[in-house]
């Protein structure tokens, strides 16, 4: 344990090393020089090293099992380097975002079943296994116990099963409260790409003009996120199962208020929402359009403002409410000719101008903006921490023999562009296009 408490100490000294290249280049304008791309490279590369020492030293550490009853001291030293730092998730899986490998066995702090550690949870007895868990793990400074990693999993992972913007969007498992997340700026393409890669033609002998790349730092701040729940003594007390009474809402609920601040988020508080993003593009209505209506010079006048680089990967998303207007739109061919529906349905998949689109309460209703959005997921960018914490309390409930539970999660999530781009030739893009309101 003293070997891996050395190895933490060393990354650390490493990770504020690489972290102060990055605050200089963004204060500097968000240029690294070759001198600080070539310290930086170096001090990944150590991190990486003492990353895979750790991941050993762990290994040896979970087949001899007697890691319950080490001290909490060195317990936390060891939460602070399970996970990579600074790299994409292989997966969207709670395994492949954490440790990039799918097989990957997950401490379960000595209890058998999640049924089992939620029926602990809900006696409120004392329990050294609850304690063992939050020294492992590390519980957050909001408090409760926090989840063993392999129930950790199942939560995040069967919630992704039903959500519509994480298994889509590009997402990176956070090792720290912040994660600085690199992109180039191209947002005007007249003179050249990417914020300074420009193409010249040269005659034999000429100079060629030097340019410089930006590197754009995108900042991920974990956010808080806290779910609550409530589950019937009785119920309990009569042998229903915790797992399916208790997980099947908090799987619920982490799904449903992530995706919605996916899509409507402030930015305050939350992760910024696809309808608050400051590369949104927000298409116009016709002159003499009806109030809460869509017609297809609408969704033509989107699709026309979508990057090409994004339709591999775009969808639709759109509020059930508009399914009446697009049940009804139709492309008339001649005068008094056939007439061609634009929204189709094959297999149970819907598509709009050959587009998947995705019906979801989550966007706002007929006529409000956002009511229909055209966007490349994977152009939004989410950060997660590996801690999640539950706590529970029957004090709201003392009268009605009810207990209420409470999950908390971290996660933040914003677009990748800073603006609409400006291409060559032509008007705006971008990899998010939604309706105005009408």
């Amino acid at each position: 344990m003293r070997f891996i408490a050395d190895l933490v100490h060393e990354k650390k000294q490493l990770v504020e090393k690489a972290e102060a290249i990055l605050n200089e280049a963004e204060i500097a304008g968000g240029s690294l020089t070759k001198e600080q791309e070539r310290q930086f490279d170096n001090y990944t590369d150590k991190i990486k090293s003492i990353n895979d020492n750790i991941d050993e030293e762990l290994l040896n550490i979970r087949s001899s099992e007697p890691i319950l009853n080490t001290p909490h001291k060195p317990m936390t030293c060891v939460d602070e380097v399970k996970s990579p730092v600074s790299t994409k998730a292989v997966s969207k899986s709670f395994r492949g975002m954490f440790y990039g490998n799918e097989n990957t066995k997950l401490s379960n702090s000595g209890f058998h079943s999640m049924d089992e550690f939620l029926k602990t949870l809900h006696l409120g007895r004392a329990d050294q296994r609850l304690l063992n868990s939050s020294m492992v793990e590390g519980v957050p400074e909001f408090g409760g116990y926090s989840v063993p990693e392999e129930y950790g999993a199942f939560l995040m992972d069967k919630s992704l099963e039903t959500e519509i913007i994480r298994p889509r969007a590009t997402v990176w498992g956070m090792g720290s409260e912040t994660k600085k997340v690199p992109a180039f700026d191209g947002a005007d393409r007249t003179n050249n790409l990417f914020g300074g890669i420009s193409g010249e033609w040269l005659a034999e002998g000429q100079t060629g003009t030097r340019k410089t790349a930006k590197l754009r730092l995108i900042q991920l701040t974990a956010k808080k996120l806290a779910c609550f729940s409530q589950a019937s003594n009785e119920l309990i007390a009569d042998g229903m199962s915790f797992e399916e009474m208790l997980a099947g809402a908090l799987i619920k609920g982490l799904g449903w208020y992530m995706d919605y601040a996916f899509i409507n988020g402030t930015g305050v508080g939350q992760p910024l929402g696809i309808l608050n993003d400051p590369a949104l593009i927000t298409v116009t209505k016709e002159a003499s359009q009806a109030a809460a209506t869509i017609n297809y010079s609408n969704v033509v006048n989107m699709f026309a403002r979508l990057a090409p680089s994004c339709f591999t990967n775009a969808v639709w998303l759109a509020n059930p409410s508009v399914i009446p207007q697009l049940l009804t739109m139709t492309i008339t061919i001649g005068t008094g000719g056939a007439q061609i529906p634009v929204f189709k349905e094959e297999a149970s998949r819907f598509t709009l101008l050959g587009k998947e689109i995705i019906f979801t309460e989550k966007c706002p209703a007929l006529g409000a903006k956002g009511d229909l959005i055209l966007a490349d997921l994977s152009q939004y960018a989410i950060g997660m921490r590996k801690e999640i914490a539950l706590d529970r309390s029957n004090v709201p409930g003392w009268m009605e023999d009810m207990t209420d539970y409470r999950v908390i999660v971290r996660v933040d999530g914003q677009g990748t562009w800073d603006k609409p781009v400006t291409p060559k030739n032509g008007t705006t893009l971008s990899w998010a296009v939604a309706l105005e309101a009408r």
